[in-house]
């Protein structure tokens, strides 16, 4: 069998640009060549690699078989070769350039936050977009390549994407109310008591709202119905101030609030017996697409989301988080 010789980009290019048109001239225009000289350069390609590519005839040009699955692959490969080009030209700048990941409402003020605050004090040029939602918004943005990577809660999370998911640890949430709230934070709570009270939260996944249920009742259709779902914290924090609301939420989410004498966690003797098996645990973990290699800014942004998680998550096994390092404590 004859090996194929190795592959020109540039013919791969004219590729994709005759399926984008449908027509010689139009792609030749674009390539910045004559009509003779671009289709020239793809029948060298179809000649190198044994296959016709693209079936001509009078008024058409529409890709063959084995020419559909060639330009799906060559876009992937202009793409990361793109990618490549422009990490170079920031890396001989010293600019690392711009980045987009995205956060679940928790994960953002737990993980993500601090991490983008360590990044910009050392790279102060670098300029982050933060896109904040459920996990299966931030799966189908990075489905559609708009976010570089994004950490969630995987307990609801969709095998079905192609994703590599790297996980970073467990997080316990909590019950939080107001100072002067009704139930008194300082004094054990039933669940009987808290029942009586309104519950807030982000978008629960469906695993943990049955387990929940299980705990504070449920409605007609056998789930949990907070009264108030909000995937921006700082609303659900606004809410928990102004009401007799009983908001779930992780530790990490209201600890200036409850350092500041605003907020008090409360203690649920039946929950908080049951440790790192609670329902009120959200698994965390940061996702990525499996077949592109990431930019440089955003493996320096990962690793620090590591380093964040290692010292204020539970690892998988249940064990304490790590003590944070005198430079993070520092920032």
């Amino acid at each position: 069998m004859n090996a194929t010789p190795p592959l020109n980009l540039r013919q791969l290019h004219h590729v994709v640009l005759l399926a984008d048109e449908s027509h010689f001239g139009r792609a030749a225009a674009r390539a910045f060549l004559s009509q003779p000289a671009f289709s020239r350069s793809v029948a060298t390609l179809e000649q190198a690699i044994g296959m016709r590519l693209f079936d001509r005839g009078p008024g058409f040009v529409r890709p063959t078989t084995a020419g559909t699955q060639v330009i799906a692959r060559a876009r992937r490969l202009l793409s990361s070769s793109a990618d490549l080009s422009r990490e170079l030209a920031l890396l001989r700048s010293g600019d690392l350039g711009d980045l987009t990941v995205g956060a679940g409402p928790f994960s953002g003020p737990t993980l993500m936050a601090s991490a983008i605050a360590g990044l910009q004090a050392d790279h102060p040029s670098v300029r982050v977009r933060l896109e904040i939602a459920s996990p299966m918004v931030l799966q189908q943005m990075l489905r559609d390549e708009k976010l570089d990577f994004f950490i969630a809660d995987l307990t609801e999370f969709s095998e079905q994407t192609p994703s590599s998911v790297e996980p970073l640890g467990t997080a316990i949430g909590g019950l939080y109310v107001r100072v002067g709230h009704p139930l008194d934070a300082r004094k054990p709570a039933s669940l009987s008591d808290i029942r009586r009270h309104r519950l807030a939260s982000v978008h629960l996944p469906l695993p943990v709202n049955r387990q929940l249920s299980k705990f504070f009742g449920s409605d007609e259709t056998g789930l949990l119905s907070p009264a108030m779902e909000c995937e921006s914290v700082l609303v659900l924090r606004e809410y928990a101030l102004q009401s007799d609301g009983v908001v779930i939420a992780p530790q990490e989410v209201f600890a200036l609030e409850v350092a500041a004498g605003r907020m008090r966690r409360l203690k649920v003797p039946e929950l908080d017996k049951l440790g790192v098996r609670t329902p009120l645990r959200m698994q965390l973990g940061l996702v990525r697409l499996p077949d592109r290699t990431p930019s440089a800014v955003a493996r320096l942004l990962a690793e620090r989301v590591r380093r964040q998680a290692a010292q204020s998550l539970l690892a998988a096994r249940g064990a304490k988080p790590a003590k944070p390092s005198k430079r993070s404590a520092a920032r």
